[in-house]
């Protein structure tokens, strides 16, 4: 199925990132692991509180169903968030017919706004096409939020230094390097080159053929550079981002999400997520992660909380500032960080997953705002910008 998946995604620029994930079922508050291309995504809570109704914004703020070990509602002192400016949004989200599947809005730490909305079952990744109400504990394929969670790793491998430098070249942790088609460009390709899509290596954003061979990885770095000088070319490559997983696995010894699993998803207390790997086992570095809303949110307030969870340091503080610093422009609007977006939004950051996964973050305001949607690539962006502008940060001041 992930081959179909790709093709249909395969329109290039377009494409954030397409695969064949399956939506899943958390469980409460962590949540144990869902199970990919065949879970349907629903809650095993039984119908939804007050009825599913398609078109509409359900809202779960604080029900007691679906109870979470951090996530706590906050008071109107707490969160000095205006919630009629809110309740607007998502009634332009309901007039507008536009198919967003959740929609929460967090402040200094505290739940203030938690909607979730109507699934169709139209979306490529929906293993279950029945139109359902989405729920808290459904997981949600995030596609290229996933590198995001990607750049955090390789921040915390640089601290504990598995990972030396973001100077250090590529080709030097694949020491079959000799079969890998080498140049002299080649040879110049640094993790930093990686993490800001600027490592000139020959890639179409939404074509499948890296991802389906063997060594996701290999397969992208034997491809010809074709944009220099290196470093200075941006271009949007999923493939290239297999490249940063596998360095982070060699040099970790663990896969990505066994990292994850003890590193950064353990202490934020999200269980087990599914992530999709490669046929070598290496899970994909740019897509293939689900994750609840309220998981997603978690890992936006780690980053509003300069990588500190509960007192403990998870992300180190200075990666948190230099991953979200933007590096470069892009074709796509908004400038381009360590796998991180800088949107045109003064005094935000945030992670973009095909469709309308996002997560967006300012802490100046002490926002975490996240959408899981199910939108034309084309208009995704341009929408969630005009709810954050329009309404999230009017509400918040």
């Amino acid at each position: 199925m992930a081959r179909s998946i790709l093709r249909i995604l395969g329109f290039g620029l377009l494409c954030l990132l397409g695969c064949d994930v399956g939506t899943s079922s958390a469980g409460g508050a962590g949540g144990a692991a869902g199970t990919l291309g065949g879970a349907s995504g629903h809650s095993s809570g039984g119908a939804p509180i007050g009825g599913a109704t398609s078109g509409k914004l359900r809202d779960y703020l604080g029900v007691t169903e679906f109870p979470d070990s951090f996530w706590q509602v906050g008071t109107a002192e707490e969160t000095h968030v205006d919630v009629t400016r809110l309740e607007s949004a998502a009634a332009l989200i309901e007039r507008s017919g536009w198919e967003i599947h959740s929609f929460l809005v967090a402040r200094n730490g505290k739940l203030a706004f938690e909607r979730y909305g109507w699934s169709t079952g139209t979306s490529v990744v929906d293993s279950d096409k029945a139109p359902h109400q989405v729920l808290p504990d459904e997981r949600h394929a995030q596609f290229s939020t996933t590198k995001s969670v990607l750049s955090a790793l390789i921040g915390i491998a640089l601290q504990e230094g598995a990972i030396t430098s973001l100077e250090q070249k590529a080709i030097e942790w694949f020491p079959d390097a000799a079969n890998l088609n080498p140049s002299p460009d080649k040879a110049l390709i640094t993790l930093e080159d990686l993490l800001t899509m600027r490592s000139g290596l020959k890639f179409m954003e939404g074509e499948e053929a890296t991802f389906q061979a063997p060594d996701p990885a290999r397969a992208m770095l034997a491809r010809d550079v074709v944009d220099l000088p290196v470093g200075t070319k941006w271009n949007y490559s999923s493939g290239g981002s297999d490249i940063l997983a596998e360095i982070l696995r060699v040099a970790t010894r663990q896969t990505p999400l066994a990292y994850a699993n003890a590193k950064l998803f353990g202490p934020l207390g999200i269980s087990e997520p599914p992530w999709v790997a490669g046929q070598n086992g290496t899970n994909h570095g740019g897509w293939g992660l689900s994750l609840t809303t309220r998981e997603m949110a978690r890992f936006g307030e780690l980053f509003r909380n300069d990588g500190r969870w509960q007192n403990q340091s998870v992300v180190p503080a200075a990666w948190t500032d230099t991953s979200t610093t933007p590096r470069c422009p892009t074709s796509w609007g908004g400038e381009y960080a360590y796998h991180w977006w800088v949107p045109p939004l003064p005094g935000f950051f945030n992670t973009l997953g095909a469709f309308g996964q996002v997560i967006y973050v300012s802490r100046e305001r002490g926002l975490v705002v996240v959408f899981t949607a199910n939108l034309p690539n084309e208009t995704a962006n341009s929408i969630f910008q005009q709810i954050i502008r329009d309404y999230v940060v009017p509400a918040a001041q």
